[in-house]
């Protein structure tokens, strides 16, 4: 099984916290248990004057993918179908309602992970529906969620690995995690007031407010008992020269992993009774309430404090936390459990879906289709028939070489676009990478294809045997569109194909929401008119994808490729980005956006240089709620 874990949140290493640790581990975790994991997760903001981030990017230095984009809700339907997540487990965020929506609107199995109680984080609402899953951190997290909006969540505990935090011996200070106001930083000063003669040890989090920190500073400089120190990776050597927590919080703290983290060196807890915490320490500590005197908070300090007093929490604290460790297989067995059958009833509502769309097919087609243009059945070609133009991974584990490898990069082959929930017409889609990519992103795909009889434009070269050529070519294309039915079969996909002249679509085939003409202009003699054929039925977006010969300049170009000597058949132009922006310009796509990517071509062990351009309609933007 393949589980996708979103959330707007930067990830590791750009941030340290408590999501992202527990994200790590449970990534780490599903993959001792033999299924995958990866992370689609947002950016830190840059600082003023720093060169821009790309728009996406991936790595895999954790052990697993990680996906890092701008805006991860727009990216998430692309990258779930690149990644061919089986699940989409979308976690706690900034806008955690936007990012459900966009997940949901894939089709593919979707849970909410909540981390947290705070409902000013989720950009809209949340509705108990049989579409979500709904998974909480802990037995409090739950049964607020359930209080605010009646869901049901199955409680899946932060799984923790120990490794980075088991230090193997204590120390003699009282740490502080975080120097926060929600984290009780108010009652730390006044501890290490009240208790002058105990060595406390404050760890400030990752990227703390400079100002506040330095008023923290100044404030712990003149009590002369508390050691500030920076933001840490090593938490072992931090637990190394600790002998109690202490964790005040003032915040409903919906798990608190810190005092599980603390619990696996036996150090035993002090803290407030907000949220999931008096459960989470038990006898492994106290908790008093935020408000309670200072004297009551000192006394209980100094008794865990005291090593042959509190020994018998010291004790509990290691039995708790390492029976949580142990927990782990179960833990994460019981969530992958539920996502499996999460995701077999999201596939089963998806079939039923689609053999009532099918049944009411005949009565209003979505595509009005006029005589020029011709639907092509689909057909189920053997393997041996097929020629592969993108390369692929067939349903026996056969990876096979295409003349271009668009996997890496398909995201920013599209422009970096969503396609989610829209219908798109693609012209000329060969094996059909694009097609079934887009499809599995959500979108409603309709592909062109000229009649076998035509094909594209031939260059008229004199004295060649065009003729002969073309017989090749003919037997060529067909074994190309054989390996796209071999893989419509193979997704059980419901993208459509046409054949007819893409240069004179009908005026009542469409319209679409988006156009996509990837590396296909340059293979006719009237790209002008392609271009508007298609923008013609397109109402929002156009896609054009080309290969990019900088020395070409900024002028707005298409450059003859064949000449006298070369026998440059197929293929008759090399354009500019600005020619599409002109052009399209034009016809009326005036807001227009250019990127630059790199493509694989297995075919000569290289990598290509392409522009695409993204064309919009002037429009009002579209938005939702879930609720």
């Amino acid at each position: 099984m393949r589980v996708l874990l979103a959330s707007n949140y930067a990830h590791l290493p750009e941030i340290t916290g408590g999501l992202q640790t527990t994200t790590h581990d449970l990534c780490l975790a599903i993959r001792a248990m033999g299924a995958e994991a990866a992370v689609l997760c947002g950016r830190v903001a840059s600082e003023p004057g720093s060169p821009p981030a790309a728009g996406t990017s991936s790595d895999d230095s954790l052990g697993y993918l990680v996906l890092r984009a701008d805006a991860p809700e727009q990216a998430l339907p692309m990258a779930a179908a690149a990644w061919g997540a089986d699940a989409i487990v979308v976690q706690s965020g900034t806008a955690l309602a936007p990012m459900l929506l966009a997940s949901l609107s894939t089709g593919r199995a979707t849970a909410a992970y909540l981390h947290n109680v705070e409902t000013h984080q989720l950009a809209g609402n949340l509705a108990p529906d049989p579409s979500l899953l709904y998974f909480a951190n802990s037995a409090f997290t739950a049964q607020r969620w359930r209080a605010l909006y009646g869901i049901d969540c199955a409680i899946v505990p932060p799984v923790v690995a120990p490794e980075p935090y088991v230090a193997g011996h204590t120390g003699d200070h009282v740490l502080f995690v975080n120097p926060a106001p929600i984290k009780g930083v108010e009652m730390l000063f006044a501890l290490a007031e009240a208790c002058p003669d105990l060595p406390f040890l404050v760890m400030e989090s990752w990227h703390l407010n400079p100002a506040w920190s330095a008023w923290c500073r100044q404030r712990a400089a003149q009590l002369g008992n508390i050691e500030w120190q920076g933001p840490s990776r090593d938490m072992r050597a931090v637990f190394a020269r600790s002998r109690v927590l202490l964790m005040p919080s003032v915040w409903e703290e919906s798990f608190g992993r810190t005092a599980l983290e603390a619990q696996l060196n036996g150090l035993p807890v002090l803290a407030s009774d907000r949220g999931h915490l008096p459960a989470l320490v038990g006898a492994a500590g106290f908790t008093l309430a935020p408000e309670a005197p200072v004297t009551q908070w000192a006394q209980a300090l100094r008794f865990l404090y005291d090593p042959v007093a509190s020994e018998p929490h010291r004790q509990t604290a290691l039995q708790q936390s390492f029976a949580h460790v142990a927990a782990t297989p179960l833990i994460v067995g019981d969530m992958l459990s539920r996502l499996a059958l999460h995701a077999q009833q999201t596939a089963q509502t998806r079939e039923q879906q689609g053999r009532e769309v099918s049944n009411t097919a005949p009565v209003r087609p979505d595509v009005p289709v006029a005589a020029p243009l011709r639907k092509v059945s689909p057909r189920s070609p053997r393997r041996e028939d097929c020629r592969f133009y993108h390369a692929c991974t067939l349903d026996d584990g056969e990876e096979v070489s295409g003349e271009w490898d668009l996997r890496p990069n398909t995201f920013e082959y599209l422009g970096e676009t969503s396609v989610t929930s829209r219908s798109v017409l693609e012209v000329g889609p060969a094996s059909g990478y694009l097609s079934f990519y887009m499809e599995a992103a959500g979108a409603a795909v309709t592909c062109v294809e000229p009649t076998m009889d035509h094909l594209w434009d031939l260059v008229p070269h004199q004295g060649f045997d065009t003729q002969g050529w073309r017989e090749d070519f003919v037997s060529t294309i067909e074994n190309v569109r054989n390996s796209f039915w071999y893989l419509h079969r193979q997704y059980q996909s419901r993208v459509r194909v046409f054949e007819g002249d893409p240069c004179a679509l009908p005026a009542d085939f469409g319209p679409f929401d988006m156009g996509v003409l990837a590396s296909v202009l340059l293979h006719t003699r009237r790209p002008f008119d392609l271009l508007q054929s298609v923008a013609d039925r397109v109402r929002h977006t156009m896609v054009i994808t080309e290969m990019h010969d900088p020395s070409l300049g900024d002028e707005p170009l298409a450059k003859l490729l064949p000449h006298q000597g070369v026998d440059q058949i197929d293929t008759w132009w090399q354009f500019t980005p600005q020619f599409f922006v002109s052009a399209l310009g034009l016809l009326g796509f005036t807001q227009c956006r250019v990127t630059y990517h790199r493509q694989l071509q297995p075919a000569y062990d290289r990598d290509v240089p392409f522009f695409t351009v993204v064309a919009e309609r002037a429009a009002p933007a579209a938005g939702g709620s879930l609720a």
